[in-house]
């Protein structure tokens, strides 16, 4: 028997139709922040990842999904969709003026080749948004406040905001002296010593020595003015909407454009386990331009959908209403079974959630179908009841049947709805 890949899954009945509840309550949210949709390959050039998330992380070294195409052209399944969205904005010019600042948001599927477990699969759901222009504190904060109205409106409310700021140039510089001194104090995992030539900051990532870092040396001390200011800025404007913020001094993220600010939202709930983070992002000042486009400043977040329906089931909420039917048409015999394919197109013509069987089923077994469907109104029909032009409809609340004349019918079950 053929089987789905491994680290892939089918989605279906009850959890497709919280993927779709999700996906609306995120789009409602979108249009009050007017943010746009933008939609990119699932493929791009190899390049463009190697490029832009850094030959050291871990996406480009262990995690992307790479493949020749016929002319040998070197391709990869999308481990993020950054990358892919910053090549559309200079691929299509849309860092002009009057495009900004230019608000983005993307949904669709991602890849990544890791060891599948709940919450992380090697194909998972990504939603996210893009910034670019306008560089400002206030634009920040509009940009995590956004992502924090997506959990609030789907009714998550037990996370935590952790935000801290990435130091760049001389400074960083200075800094990551004063962490290479603290870090060779420590005994660390084979990856982290890699890491510390190739990208220091990144060595902070690590989730195996996570707990080795509790007293490294804080990013915050060696901010320059400007980004010390930039940074207070920041955290007033949160401050002043109420949110539960900590300073992280060992957040960096695991993508090597990140610049400045950088956050993530986590779940408090410890069912979450390995899975607690739900959304992080930050700010990519260089990106665009290190991509071949003009200087021009961005910020973005994602968070994974998958994840954000477990934290859901773990929180006992339900986002999705079960399907339930208007009506459930009952053939009779085969005359009648013909008679119903023009009686649905009618009742779903005038909004009526409608269906029959289709296939050959005893009365019983139809009235359980409908009943799994909780199908508010049962419709039988025979070839009786086609001969003397009438339904037999039962309201499944009351339980009471009547007769009613086909002219009737929409206007019987409209009434009774």
């Amino acid at each position: 028997m053929l089987k789905k890949p491994r680290g892939t899954e089918d989605i279906f009945g009850k959890k497709a139709q919280d993927f779709f509840a999700l996906e609306m309550i995120i789009r409602n949210v979108m249009e009050l922040y007017n943010i746009n949709e933008v939609r990119t390959p699932i493929f791009e050039s190899y390049d463009l990842f190697s490029r832009s998330a850094g030959e050291s992380s871990d996406i480009v070294n262990k995690e992307m999904f790479v493949f020749q195409d016929r002319k040998n052209r070197s391709l990869a399944l999308r481990p993020e969709n950054t990358a892919g969205v910053v090549r559309s904005v200079i691929e299509n010019k849309l860092y002009l003026e009057e495009n900004l600042p230019l608000k983005q948001f993307y949904f669709g599927p991602m890849f990544r080749y890791e060891r599948p477990q709940a919450g992380r699969q090697r194909q998972f759901t990504q939603f996210g948004v893009e910034i670019f222009g306008g560089k400002s504190p206030s634009l920040d904060a509009e940009l995590i406040t956004s992502g924090i109205e997506i959990l609030s409106n789907i009714g998550l409310q037990d996370f935590s905001v952790k935000i801290n700021y990435l130091i760049s140039g001389e400074n960083k510089s200075k800094y990551i002296k004063v962490l290479k001194d603290s870090l060779a104090k420590m005994k660390l995992c084979e990856d982290c010593l890699n890491r510390i030539e190739k990208n220091t900051l990144r060595v902070l990532d690590c989730k195996v020595d996570q707990e080795k870092f509790d007293n490294i040396p804080s990013m915050s001390d060696f901010l320059s003015p400007e980004d010390d200011q930039y940074f207070k800025e920041y955290l007033s404007i949160l401050k002043r909407m109420d949110f539960s913020l900590e300073i992280d001094a060992k957040l960096v993220r695991g993508l090597d454009y990140y610049t400045g600010i950088v956050f993530e939202i986590v779940s408090n709930d410890e069912r979450q386990g390995s899975q607690s983070t739900l959304l992080a992002g930050g700010r990519y000042d260089n990106l665009v331009e290190e991509l071949g486009g003009p200087q021009i400043s961005g910020a973005g977040f994602a968070l994974g959908i998958e994840r954000i329906l477990i934290a859901l089931e773990n929180a006992e909420i339900s986002i999705s209403q079960p399907t339930e039917l208007d009506v459930y048409c009952i053939p009779l015999s085969k005359q009648a079974e013909l008679f119903t394919s023009s009686l649905l197109f009618m009742l779903r013509k005038a909004g009526l959630k409608s269906d029959t069987s289709f296939v050959n089923r005893s009365l019983k077994s139809n009235f359980k179908k409908a009943e799994s469907l909780k199908s508010k109104n049962i419709l039988l029909i025979g070839d009786k009841e086609l001969k003397e032009n009438y339904v037999i409809i039962k309201n499944q609340t009351t339980m009471k049947e009547e007769k009613v004349k086909f002219e009737k019918i929409l206007n019987f079950l409209i009434e009774e709805l």
